[in-house]
C-alpha cells in the first residue's frame, strides 16, 4: 500500500484546541497509512508534543497572513518532500498554504479546517483567501460552521462537517482526582462549577461570575473553578473583584495540561461563550467524563449538547438563565445521572479522536482519487 504524506501547518505556539485537533489527528493518521509531518512554531507546545510522538516536525512560524518568505520556503517543502496533502489548521496556515500551492511546483491537494464560527469579512483579500480554485477542500468542525461556508458562497462539494475528537481513553469516567482536589481545598461538602477556556471576553468568565454571586445566594457552599490561559491573571481576579465574587469562592488554575484531572473534581462543567466558539471542547471532554454539563446556545454546541437530554442550553450572555440551570442541576440529581450516562454514550459514539480520524482519512482518500498529484 503506498504510503499518504501529509503535511499539518499550523501558526499556533501555544496550546490551543486547533493544535490539540491537529496533533490528535496525526495521531490517529499515524495508525494507516499516512506519513504526517506537522509544521509550527519551534519550540512551541505543538512542536514540543509532536517530537514526543516521534512526528517530523518543522519550523513554522509567519509573521503575517502573507509573508511571502515563509510562503517560498514551505512551498520548497512540499517539493522536496514530495507532500500530497496540505492541510492548514488555522487562519495564517490558511493564507500561507495558499501561496505555498500556487508557488510549489507540485501542487499539493489543499485542504483547511475551519473552528470559529466568527462571520468571515467579504472584502477582496478575504474572498481570494476562501473562494480559491487551488483550495480543494474544506473541514468544518460543526454543521454550523459549514453554513458560514457556505452562505459565503464556497462551493457545497468542497465542504464537509467532521466533528473534533475527544481522546476518550484520558477522557473516561473516573474519581475525582485526588492531587486536585488537595489542591483546591474545598469545604466539605462543596459543589464544583467549572470554566474551562482562556480568559476573554468572548470566553464568558464574566458571566459566570455575575451568575455566581446569585447562586451563592442560595448555596453559600459553591466553589468556581475556572482554568485556562491567564485565568490566574490580575485581570482576572480585577474583574472578580469588581463584580464582588469573594476570593474564597473561586479557584483561578491558570493554563493548566491536566485538564482530565480538574474535570474529574467538577460537579458541573459550563461553557459562557458569548461569540467565537465552534464546539466547545471542554464540554465535549466533560460529557465523556459523565460530568453533566450547560453551554450557551452558539454554534455548533447545539450540535453535541442535545437540549434536556444531554445538557443544558442557555442563551448566550444572559447569566440570569445561566443561574436557573446551574441550580436546577445541583438540585436535581436524579436528571444530572441521566445527563451523564446520555452524554458518555453520545460522544463516544459520535465525537471520539477515532472516528474524526477515520472520517478525515476517508476525506483525504476521496480527493486523492479526484485529484491527480505528483507522486500519489
Amino acid at each position: 500500500m503506498n504510503e499518504i504524506r501529509v503535511m499539518h501547518i499550523s501558526e499556533s505556539f501555544g496550546w490551543s484546541g486547533g493544535a490539540v485537533q491537529a496533533l490528535a489527528l496525526a495521531i490517529e493518521l499515524k495508525k494507516k497509512d499516512v506519513k504526517n509531518i506537522i509544521a509550527c512554531p519551534e519550540n512551541g507546545d505543538l512542536w514540543k508534543k509532536a517530537n514526543a510522538e516521534n512526528f517530523e516536525v518543522i519550523h513554522f512560524r509567519p509573521k503575517r497572513d502573507y509573508d511571502i518568505f515563509q510562503a517560498l520556503k514551505l512551498a520548497k517543502l512540499l517539493d522536496e518532500k514530495n507532500i500530497q496533502i496540505l492541510h492548514a489548521h488555522h487562519p495564517k496556515a490558511h493564507a500561507m498554504g495558499l501561496m505555498a500551492k500556487v508557488f510549489s511546483r507540485s501542487k499539493p491537494i489543499f485542504i483547511v479546517t475551519r473552528r470559529v464560527s466568527h462571520p468571515i469579512l467579504p472584502h477582496f483579500f478575504a474572498r481570494l483567501k476562501y473562494i480559491n480554485k487551488f483550495i480543494n477542500g474544506y473541514i468544518a468542525v460543526a454543521d454550523s460552521i459549514k453554513k458560514i461556508l457556505l452562505d459565503y458562497g464556497i462551493e457545497e462539494n468542497k465542504v464537509v462537517t467532521v466533528y473534533s475528537g475527544v481522546d476518550t481513553a484520558k477522557f473516561t469516567p473516573q474519581e475525582p482526582n485526588n492531587k486536585i482536589l488537595e489542591e483546591l481545598k474545598l469545604p466539605i461538602g462543596a459543589k464544583t462549577v467549572g470554566l474551562i477556556g482562556n480568559f476573554s471576553e468572548h470566553k464568558g468568565q464574566k458571566i459566570l461570575l455575575k451568575a455566581a454571586i446569585e447562586i451563592l445566594k442560595k448555596r453559600e457552599n459553591t466553589i468556581f473553578v475556572f482554568a485556562g490561559r491567564n485565568t490566574d491573571s490580575s485581570e482576572m481576579r480585577e474583574l472578580a473583584k469588581s463584580i464582588g465574587v469573594p476570593e474564597d469562592k473561586m479557584r483561578l488554575l491558570g493554563l493548566r495540561s491536566d485538564v482530565s484531572d480538574i474535570i474529574s473534581t467538577l460537579s458541573l462543567s459550563v461553557n459562557c461563550a458569548i461569540k467565537g466558539e465552534a464546539l466547545s471542547g471542554s464540554i465535549r471532554e466533560s460529557m465523556a467524563m459523565g460530568i453533566p454539563v450547560i453551554a450557551g446556545d452558539i454554534s455548533g454546541n447545539k450540535e453535541i449538547v442535545i437540549n434536556g437530554k444531554t445538557g443544558i442550553l442557555y442563551t448566550p450572555g444572559d447569566w440570569q438563565a445561566l443561574v436557573k440551570n446551574i441550580l436546577s442541576i445541583l438540585d436535581n440529581e436524579q436528571k444530572t445521572k441521566e445527563f451523564c450516562s446520555n452524554g458518555i454514550k453520545f460522544v463516544r459514539d459520535n465525537f471520539s479522536s477515532e472516528i474524526m480520524g477515520d472520517k478525515i482519512y476517508a476525506y483525504y482518500k476521496r480527493l486523492l482519487t479526484v485529484h491527480k498529484v505528483s507522486g500519489s
